[in-house]
């Protein structure tokens, strides 16, 4: 992701209960987050579990486009390049140390 806002909120956007109004502006991006969460068979997130992407082309070529590792909460989140002529594959590993 090639671009990035930030807004900070200070102590005094909160007195009175102040309603804060502001413009965020950021360019167009050729990226998407893939975003996810993985659970064990009881539905309890996974640690440190890897997730592999794999971009598969229209010429069915596959492309490694890189791994995560989960969070405490089991989350991910990765980006890849927006392509209208291309699945993306998820490949999910246990996590490689026991936590």
């Amino acid at each position: 992701m090639s671009s990035y806002t930030e807004i900070i909120l200070s102590p005094k956007h909160f007195k009175n209960r102040d309603i804060l109004k502001t413009t965020i502006t950021i360019e167009k991006s050729e990226e998407v987050l893939l975003t996810g969460t993985i659970y064990n068979s009881c539905q309890e997130p996974i640690e440190g579990a890897v997730v592999r992407v794999i971009k598969i082309t229209r010429e069915n070529q596959r492309v490694n486009k890189g791994y995560v590792i989960t969070n405490k909460s089991g989350e991910f989140v990765i980006a890849v390049e927006k392509d209208n002529y291309a699945d993306y594959q998820l490949d999910i590993y246990e996590p490689l140390i026991a936590t």
